[in-house]
């Protein structure tokens, strides 16, 4: 009998570790499960817990099943009401952005130029994300240039992965700064509630005229960051970009 509650103790243990782990530790995956879902599994753990320490004081304590029931039934409330009506009531479909400030990626010698064979500004904005939705969102990050006669370039941040994946200018980037967790890669993932900020990376490869990145800012042309979808690329936020 001893071996059982053991066995059972080290079981519901186990379970609420691995609730505890996916909870904390990846809170992405956790924000793509339905409310409901989300508020059974803390639940869950909440029952895991309290079933691994069970077997332990069971002898000491003697409670009638009927309040047991009562007492389990009771712990399981704060879940639903916070997953089915707290959090709904507090969450809108939005992503908050902002711009922390403007940088170009150099060196000492390129003057805002890095050089890695070839010569293009890298535009690498601090920028923090917010998402104010109650599930998981998956965002792709786009910087827009409007020119003084209204005519826009669309410049996509370096991605972490592509489909083609030969050696490109994109690809040398992602080599040289994918380990540096300051640099945000397309797309960015973001949890419920979770805020993060970083550096994404513009590679801008086709101002007119040559024109450098800041030249052309200063001659009028507007930028804006942008978060679009993934999948249907539907714009999410904008916010126009600040001087460098």
């Amino acid at each position: 009998m001893a071996i059982i509650k053991i066995g059972f103790s080290i079981f519901a243990a186990a379970i609420a570790i691995a609730i505890m782990i996916l909870m904390t530790r990846n809170p992405s995956t956790f924000g793509e499960y339905s409310l409901l879902i989300r508020a059974c599994l803390l639940n869950l753990g909440i029952f895991a817990c309290f079933g691994a320490l069970f077997p332990f004081f069971s002898s000491y304590f003697k409670i009638d099943r009927k309040i047991l029931t009562l007492v389990i039934l009771a712990s399981s409330l704060p879940a639903f009401i916070f997953f089915l009506s707290v959090v709904p009531s507090k969450t809108i479909d939005e992503i908050y952005l902002e711009q922390l400030d403007s940088s170009l990626l150099s060196d000492r010698s390129s003057n805002g130029i890095i050089e890695i064979g070839f010569q293009y500004p890298i535009f690498t904005p601090t920028i923090s994300l917010v998402n104010r939705d109650a599930f998981t969102r998956d965002v792709n990050i786009f910087l827009r240039i409007i020119d003084s006669e209204q005519e826009a370039s669309l410049f996509r941040a370096v991605r972490s992965r592509a489909d083609d994946e030969k050696l490109s200018v994109e690809s040398t980037i992602r080599g040289m700064l994918s380990n540096n967790s300051r640099y945000l890669f397309n797309p960015v993932r973001l949890a419920p509630g979770q805020a993060i900020s970083g550096r994404p990376i513009f590679i801008i490869t086709n101002l007119e005229d040559g024109a450098s990145f800041t030249e052309a800012l200063d001659s009028g042309h507007i930028g804006y960051l942008e978060l679009r979808d993934p999948d249907e690329g539907n714009l999410l936020a904008d916010f126009r970009l600040a001087p460098i």
